[in-house]
């Protein structure tokens, strides 16, 4: 009964029908007004919906750069056939539910088109998942005694997906901001295994982004899941945080004018997740990781602070913090200085540490991960991957089919899961 759960949304089938909307999108309005003696009307509609993407592109690729990553040419040439057929609808009176259900499907077309290529939803199944775990705020969390258990299967228990605010500008904390709300996953363990120190994994979403795109689009919690059902219900726990401010916040990971993401990951972090939950406390059992703009920072954090965390994952991160170039980077978050990023950055304490022979990195150990498409990022880790080496930490490099998606980031949570808990401590659970 549940087949149509399986259906993919990001196979040749699914590619097929997205062309077939785009074709359809696009000619059914031209001939609506052609038929309606609305040539010269059509020609400008046309070519306005060309130019109104070309700008969009141009603000957010040239001028704005909210996002670290340039987003691909497909997902704005996608967008033309939604304002072509929004104009269309304004210029032909006569048949405007027509267009504006063409509207509607153009629109959905583009989001379909953003999801095959970025496949934050695989199937038709990913969209509505089935729970393996019970959502639950902090409040409810704070009372169980015993695993939560699914409704419709009473004896099986399974892991808690936890709402908490990890309030960054509490009292007591090093400055930090107000963060958006965590979602943690806490396996059965955590009341049935009392005495086992359960380590930390801590994520971080892309840019745009949210925390909860761990849990949604990266699966994260059926990772944990499927380790913690064959190892007698014990696994680290896994809490993604906010590490930018905002869905489209790009404050690259440091501390900056306006938000001081670095102390907020570094200190705040695990301090808040100590006073919340029952954890190991050794923070070299800990954890971080993260995704694209993620990645990137979870590497910034333990270069910065290799105290913080023990353990780091980088899928598809970049060769060092950027808000398009080094030198817009520089001039908006360093006030000009380019000796105080170069203070930060990875690649440049890396080298530092090679050349002066220091050990401090020597604890740590990591894995690079990109999508075997993801040109950018597979230079970026390759490189980074050598200097952490020979920077004393135990890192490995690794590719996966995908490009910059949830397609390889899925693979690479799940491939890295099993290491990340034997790092903290699982290994003889």
């Amino acid at each position: 009964m549940n087949e149509w759960r399986t259906i993919s949304l990001t196979d040749t089938t699914a590619t097929t029908v997205i062309l077939l909307l785009i074709a359809l999108t696009m000619v059914v309005p031209a001939v609506g007004l052609f038929k309606a003696r609305r040539r010269k009307a059509t020609f400008i509609a046309l070519l306005s919906a060309f130019l109104v993407v070309a700008l969009a592109w141009l603000v957010l690729e040239k001028l704005w750069k909210p996002f670290p990553d340039a987003n691909p040419l497909s997902i704005y040439a996608a967008c033309i056939p939604a304002v072509w057929c929004l104009l269309s609808m304004l210029l032909h009176s006569g048949r405007r539910t027509l267009f504006a259900i063409l509207t509607i499907i153009a629109l959905l077309n583009t989001a379909a088109v953003g999801n095959l290529i970025f496949q934050s939803y695989p199937t038709l199944g990913s969209i509505n998942p089935q729970a393996t775990n019970i959502a639950m705020s902090y409040e409810e969390f704070s009372q169980l005694t015993s695993p939560p258990t699914l409704p419709d299967h009473p004896d099986q228990q399974v892991g808690a997906l936890v709402t908490v605010s990890l309030d960054g500008t509490a009292d007591g904390l090093a400055p930090g901001f107000d963060a958006r709300d965590a979602f943690a996953y806490v396996p059965p363990a955590y009341w049935t295994h009392p005495d086992v120190r359960l380590p930390v994994i801590v994520l971080l979403a892309g840019n745009p982004g949210e925390p909860d795109q761990w849990f949604s689009s990266g699966q994260a919690s059926e990772t944990a899941d499927n380790y913690q059902a064959t190892h007698d219900g014990i696994s680290p726990i896994v809490i993604s945080v906010d590490g930018t401010g905002s869905f489209s916040g790009n404050p690259a990971c440091v501390d900056g004018p306006d938000l001081n993401i670095m102390t907020y990951l570094s200190q705040n972090v695990p301090t808040l997740v100590k006073q919340k939950f029952h954890v190991n406390s050794d923070q070299k059992t800990w954890t971080i990781g993260g995704l694209s703009y993620g990645g990137t920072c979870a590497f910034q954090v333990v270069t910065n602070h290799p105290d913080a965390y023990g353990s780091f994952l980088d899928f598809s991160g970049q060769a060092e913090p950027t808000l398009g170039t080094r030198q817009d980077t520089v001039n908006k978050l360093f006030d000009g200085d380019e000796s105080a990023f170069i203070a930060v950055n990875p690649a440049d304490l890396l080298t530092t540490a090679i050349n002066t022979g220091d050990r401090r990195y020597s604890q740590l150990a990591g894995k690079f991960i990109a999508g075997q498409s993801d040109k950018e990022a597979l230079r970026a880790l390759q490189n980074l991957n050598e200097l952490a080496t020979q920077a004393g930490m135990s890192t490995s490099f690794d590719s996966v089919p995908g490009g910059h998606s949830f397609q390889v980031w899925r693979v690479a949570l799940a491939d890295s899961f099993e290491w990340a808990a034997q790092r903290g401590g699982l290994e003889e659970n």
